[in-house]
């Protein structure tokens, strides 16, 4: 399956090019770390979710170095982009399902993020695509431990940064062309100014809300209403 050109610099993670690798899948050795329990994620859109025209990401930064991962990745920094899970068009196989990612960074190229998927245990991850009964809702809790390296990859984190228990999140959603159209902060698909982060080792429990009044994309179905990320 052939890469997806890049069409704009105002987004462009590559999501589509993770779909090249669908083929070649990798089912990762076990592998053992200071992480524990489980993350909880909702993500929740201003209208009921298409998953036949966008996809609904939620990308991790996992290592030491860096922050925030932000929409425009050509212009903040590749080395913010470790894992996502990414449930809708272009991912699933046409179910409704999440397809994890582990983003490999190889220097020295024009898109130096190199995203391959990840075979997972189903039976460790849980995913609920309609949890409020409104469409505009899914659940997705999984092993914190599962965003460890499990492709052992060497280095797995860019620049001698190492995996870290604080992780940085964000939420996008993304056409069916790859342009992002929407993230958790409040300039959209240019955002610079969210950050999120969380300890992976402690329990919380944390509510996200976009603040009103804010330019939203006109299609409800890819606007980022919130939702909610939790440790246990």
């Amino acid at each position: 399956m052939p890469l997806r050109r890049v069409l704009s610099a105002v987004i462009l993670i590559l999501f589509a090019s993770a779909l090249a690798a669908c083929g070649r899948q990798v089912t990762p050795d076990p592998v053992t770390n200071n992480l524990s329990g489980t993350m909880l994620i909702k993500f929740r859109t201003k209208a009921a979710m298409d998953f036949n025209n966008f996809n609904y990401v939620i990308v991790f930064n996992t290592c030491s170095l860096g922050g925030e991962p932000y929409p425009n990745v050509f212009t903040t920094t590749f080395t913010n982009y470790s894992y996502a899970f990414a449930v809708g068009a272009d991912f699933g196989g046409g179910a409704v399902q999440p397809t994890l990612i582990q983003y490999i960074l190889t220097p020295g190229t024009s898109n130096q993020l190199n995203p391959q998927t990840v075979q997972y245990n189903p039976a460790t991850t849980q995913f609920t695509p309609n949890d409020n009964g409104s469409n505009n809702e899914f659940t997705l809790i999984f092993p914190i431990m599962q965003l460890s390296n499990p492709l052992n990859v060497n280095p797995a984190c860019p620049n001698g940064a190492t995996q870290s228990s604080t992780w940085f999140i964000n939420f996008f959603t993304i056409d069916k062309t790859s342009h992002i159209q929407d993230s958790l902060g409040v300039n959209g698909a240019n955002d610079t100014t969210f950050t999120f982060s969380i300890n992976t080792t402690a329990v919380s429990n944390n509510a996200l809300f976009r603040p009103s009044g804010i330019p939203l994309p006109s299609n409800q179905a890819a606007a980022i209403d919130g939702g909610e990320i939790d440790t246990h």
